[in-house]
């Protein structure tokens, strides 16, 4: 059961979206609503329980009535439905439970809640949005950010970490962790709240990292390498994308395929191909719910959630088994 979208919704998810001043994108804050908008399918189990209550009842009033055909037939009645009541409720929770383990319908399509809902609220409510990040073009007829967001500004095209290097002592490279994104706006996120991670942290994405080369430079591969990713088939070949690069001190904080109760938005497609490399770092079941052709995208968590994966990591040694949201 799914609820309208308004503009109240919107503002709602956005706060929670920017507590502790967060910024955050427009795919998480579609993900954040989506989720808000869901309702659990309708319960009868206290309407049994109210009708069995009504039957015990009515059959007593009518045994004092001397209506000795009817009362029997209706407590009896009224008995069943009662036992029947545990038994409904436990079938509705194993029904709750089995949809948050798949995938489930969204309330519209990313592209539809850019230019639709979300335009919208921008229009009738920009100042609550002001820890926004629009990931792409912006939503069609949606005005500036407003005046009280934020002033520093996430470029949109960020230079490769790899050909500019933090100076470290001596001159080498600076000794924060390199956070490695398999997605721009992942990317974006991150360098967004950059001041949440530990310092001297950088933020790319692995195409501005290894370049046309398909290599680390060399100032690179002694750098701690954190990998941050969706759980889908070129989400989890990142690490060993980098691998191959010539990462020797890397630690993977992506998500892995969920293959226990992660309560979160999973998405259905077609069976995938996946890439090769992928036997080390995940389990035979773990390949099979990808090549399904399920996925869950690291925007359905909350800033505060992505930003605690990689702060863990970064803590990690390098040979920590990836995180699993």
């Amino acid at each position: 059961m799914l609820l309208p979208i308004t503009a109240e919704v919107l503002v709602e998810e956005a706060e929670r979206l920017g507590e502790g001043g967060h910024r955050y994108t427009s795919r998480q804050l579609y993900y954040a609503v989506c989720r808000a908008v869901e309702r659990p399918a309708p319960s009868i189990t206290g309407g049994l329980i109210g009708l069995g209550s009504i039957l015990v009842l009515l059959a007593g009033a009518l045994l004092f009535i001397h209506s000795v055909p009817i009362s029997p037939v209706l407590a009896v009645l009224g008995v069943v439905v009662l036992i029947s009541a545990p038994f409904n409720a436990r079938t509705e929770r194993g029904r709750e439970r089995r949809r948050a383990l798949a995938s489930r319908p969204l309330a519209a399509g990313y592209d539809e809640f850019l230019t639709g809902p979300l335009a919208g609220a921008l229009r009738s409510r920009p100042d609550a949005f002001g820890a926004l990040l629009v990931s792409g073009p912006p939503p069609e007829a949606a005005p500036a950010p407003a005046p009280e967001a934020p002033s520093e500004a996430v470029p949109r095209s960020r230079p490769a970490v790899a050909r500019n290097p933090t100076p470290g002592p001596g001159g080498g490279a600076g000794p924060g962790p390199v956070v490695v994104c398999d997605r721009e706006e992942t990317a974006d996120l991150f360098a967004a709240n950059a001041g949440r991670l530990p310092e001297g942290t950088e933020v790319t994405e692995l195409g501005a990292l290894v370049g046309d080369g398909g290599e680390l430079a060399p100032e690179m591969r002694g750098r701690l390498l954190v990998a941050v990713h969706d759980a889908g088939p070129a989400g989890c070949a990142l690490t060993a994308a980098l691998r191959r690069a010539g990462a020797v001190n890397l630690v993977d904080a992506g998500l892995r395929p969920p293959v226990s109760d992660t309560g979160l938005q999973v998405i259905e497609g077609a069976p995938a191909r996946l890439p090769a490399g992928l036997d080390d770092d995940l389990t035979v079941a773990e390949r099979g719910w990808l090549s399904s052709g399920r996925r869950l995208e690291l925007a359905t968590l909350t800033p505060a959630e992505a930003v605690a994966l990689v702060v863990a990591a970064c803590a990690a040694p390098a040979t920590a088994t990836p995180s699993s949201a």
